[in-house]
């Protein structure tokens, strides 16, 4: 008989740990202060823009900073597009009928890191497929589908 949830026993092989989120990794690396951290968490639950984003443009966080911290991230965290600006150069940096196929877009370019957007983050291949025509490393986020299309169509 196996013991039952909440019995003591310690958790299966196939349980992970939490990731860390992008904000404590920042955190603990010291490229930002818990007041600017806290103040960015704030502004971020008003108006879903990414937290790297706020902290990079409301509170100076390096565009090195945030690149490193978000390679250090293991999970695909959810980004809202409608609520920020994509700029063209970044989204034409892949073609519009691979984009439209895949439903993926490139929506900043951080250093030598691009951040693409997936409707289905599962895709592996294509990500790879991305890094190799781009020389980019690419840093994997998860959007709705109409959001990436409303961004290509613009």
């Amino acid at each position: 008989m196996r013991p039952s949830p909440g019995s003591g026993e310690s958790p299966g092989p196939t349980t992970r740990p939490e990731p860390d989120p992008l904000g404590k990794l920042l955190l603990q690396s010291g490229a930002v202060t818990r007041a600017a951290l806290d103040q960015a968490l704030a502004f971020q639950r008003k108006s879903f823009i990414p937290l790297g984003r706020i902290l990079r443009d409301e509170a100076g966080l390096s565009v090195d900073a945030l690149a490193a911290a978000l390679k250090k991230q293991t999970h695909v965290p959810r980004v809202y597009l409608r609520f920020f600006p994509v700029e063209r150069e970044v989204v034409s940096l892949l073609d519009i009928d691979l984009c439209r196929q895949h439903e993926v877009i490139a929506f900043e370019k951080l250093g030598k890191l691009l951040c693409v957007a997936l409707a289905n983050p599962a895709q592996r291949n294509i990500i790879r497929y991305i890094e190799t025509q781009t020389s980019l490393e690419a840093k994997v986020f998860q959007a709705p589908w109409e959001d990436i299309q409303k961004k290509l169509e613009k």
